[in-house]
């Protein structure tokens, strides 16, 4: 720390010196009786921050060595009206651009000699030089201005970037709960292996419940164990007849253990230690799926905290020239900025992320500051969702990222089944600001509230998990773990999620259960299907994804099953890709409601199940 403050101090002295220097060389440069540089390297000075008295005697020694008294009054008036000019037109403003700058040193200049030549008699030569020199200090304080505010950004630059909280931590953190997801995996296969290894079977394990409960207590043991009959192989077959949930009066009467004097009991017995042996191998195997769990929930942290390592990574080295041209427009738009750092994605967007404020009363709107970003960067920004409109003197941080090649328009046609108190279909159309539109549609099983209830709380899980930064792959595999956990009964629902690129078009669909869904692209229809079981079945169980890549002015269709299933026709499919294609509308809302209408067309307007169509258009900005 003792290091750094020195370092700074020497720099802040260093600043000092060479303002000095400069003021004195302002008076070296001398064109025909004029001194150009005099009010231009004040100009600028007076726009810098760090004001120093240095600069004042460095001046006042060149004045006084190298310009006549005339001259000295001409200058220290041009000076004068250049310190008043800048804080009454910059300093006020609060819109320290370097083009104001040059226009008052430049102004001050022309009246002082302009208004000295008309004093006497005008000469043309006299007002040409005049004006002349008016242009001289327009352009070198333009210059030496811009020069000074790229210094000036280059400095921040130097700042240290803390890309994320300790990445490195970070890292190491996910690949530690990657290999304890590992662990808790392999011990569960071994678990299994081991029981299945060691464990007897069920009727083995009766068998072995009875003979130790009845037949070491009996006096008859002797007798029975010893002779011809094979008693083990009556009691087993007892004990299989017991798995096989044969009722216990037929059991009894089929006297499966000749001869024994205690055979209702053992029957009991053994009815007994299936119903435990049942009850143990309950637990276990929901153990068993509880660890899957675990696992499952590690591994989607693990690839979280690893998403977050290598999801952006800070370019400020390799975009140095236009992260200084950032601080330079946004201070000529009256916008302070601080801590401004370039990242790049993994698919080589950039975003740009600053903390920033004005002392403009009123504030600025955040239209000007991404103009101003966007000038510097040469690509166009926006905003990311939820931003301030207004920048005020209250330093806020603001995310910009590059704007997208395309967007969507999205409408949603329902209609609840004939009789239903609640429609047991949900979905959710939203886009985040790495660019991914997503698109879930999810049919709770069966009809009614609770339908309804469960396929909403897939819908919404979905989208919470990926508002915190989970990928798509993981938000599904947290979302059929819970629903593995959450379901005591058999409730299951089905999951229709897309995700479409809007810097690229392409579209990722990822279906658990879930109906066809259709593109539509011109005239032609094209079907997308994947069979597999409902969110909730199976711990384990994998979404099938396919990949494809719309165009400007394609539509893609999502429907749950009650569309598809009710049409009175043998090639379903067919018929409502020939629905599809016949939608002359290019609005999303218009194309699903109309959709809907012609299938509850053929089905006489009875909707036998709960009915939902999602039509979502891309074009291009």
């Amino acid at each position: 720390m003792k290091k750094d403050g020195g370092k700074k101090m020497r720099i802040a002295n260093l600043k000092k010196a060479v303002w000095g220097l400069m003021a004195f060389a302002s008076t070296l440069v001398c064109v025909m009786d004029c001194y150009p540089l005099i009010p231009a390297v004040y100009g600028v000075y007076c726009l810098s921050s760090g004001h120093t008295i240095i600069f004042y005697i460095g001046l006042i020694i060149g004045m006084g060595y190298f310009i006549s008294i005339p001259s000295i009054c001409k200058y220290l008036f041009i000076i004068a009206v250049i310190y008043f000019g800048e804080r009454l037109f910059v300093r006020k403003s609060s819109k320290n651009g370097c083009l104001t700058t040059a226009v008052v040193a430049a102004c001050a200049t022309a009246v002082m000699n302009l208004s000295v030549t008309f004093l006497g008699k005008p000469y043309t030569d006299e007002i040409v030089l005049s004006v002349a020199e008016s242009l001289v200090v327009f352009s070198m304080a333009f210059v030496l201005c811009r020069a000074c505010e790229y210094l000036r950004a280059l400095e921040h630059n130097e700042n240290p970037v803390i890309a994320g909280l300790l990445p490195d931590r970070e890292e190491a953190f996910a690949t530690a709960v990657s290999g304890l997801s590992g662990i808790i995996s392999t011990a569960n296969v071994m678990a299994v292996k081991c029981t299945a290894d060691k464990i007897p079977d069920e009727s083995e394990k009766i068998q072995l419940e009875v003979t130790g409960r009845l037949c070491a207590c009996c006096e008859g043991c002797s007798v029975c164990w010893t002779s011809g009959t094979s008693i083990s192989d009556s009691i087993k077959m007892l004990a299989d007849a017991v798995r096989k949930r044969m009722k216990t009066e037929e059991i009894v009467q089929n006297r499966y253990v000749d001869g024994c004097p205690h055979y209702t009991r053992m029957v009991e017995a053994a009815t007994e230690a299936f119903a435990r042996i049942e009850l143990n191998e309950a637990w276990y195997r929901r153990l068993t799926e509880n660890r899957r769990v675990i696992a499952t929930q590690l591994d989607a942290m693990a690839e979280l905290m690893d998403s977050w390592c290598r999801a952006e990574k800070c370019i400020d080295k390799k975009r140095r020239l236009r992260l200084t041209r950032v601080y330079v427009y946004t201070k000529e738009a009256g916008i302070q900025v601080e801590n401004a750092h370039i990242y790049e994605n993994a698919r080589q967007q950039v975003c740009i992320k600053a903390d920033v404020c004005t002392k403009i009363d009123g504030g600025i709107e955040i239209s000007k500051y991404v103009q101003a970003v966007s000038r510097a960067m040469g690509v166009k920004l926006r905003q990311a969702h939820g931003t301030v409109s207004i920048i005020s003197d209250e330093r806020t941080s603001i995310v910009l990222y590059e704007e997208n090649q395309f967007y969507a328009l999205s409408g949603v046609a329902t209609k609840k089944k004939t009789g239903s108190q609640a429609n047991g279909d949900s979905c959710s159309m939203f886009q985040l600001d790495d660019g991914m539109y997503h698109v879930c549609v999810s049919d709770g099983m069966g009809s009614g509230k609770q339908a309804q209830a469960e396929s909403t709380l897939v819908v919404d899980l979905l989208e919470k998990l990926l508002e915190a930064g989970f990928s798509r792959e993981s938000a599904l595999k947290l979302m059929n773990s819970a629903m593995v956990i959450s379901a005591g009964e058999e409730s299951y629902s089905t999951v229709d999620f897309a995700t479409i690129d809007m810097y690229t078009g392409e579209l990722e669909l990822a279906k658990t259960g879930a109906a066809p869904s259709f593109i539509k692209s011109g005239k032609q229809v094209s079907v997308i299907e994947n069979e597999s079981l409902p969110a909730g079945v199976d711990v384990w169980q994998e979404s099938k994804h396919s990949k494809n890549t719309l165009q400007s002015g394609d539509f893609l269709v999502m429907v749950t099953d009650g569309v598809l299933e009710y049409l009175h026709v043998k090639d379903r499919q067919g018929k409502l890709m020939d629905i599809i294609a016949g939608v002359k509308s290019d609005n999303a809302g218009v194309m699903a409601q109309e959709i809907l209408d012609r299938v509850l067309l053929d089905t006489g307007g009875y909707a036998m199940d709960d009915m939902t169509v999602v039509a979502i258009g891309i074009w291009e900005k």
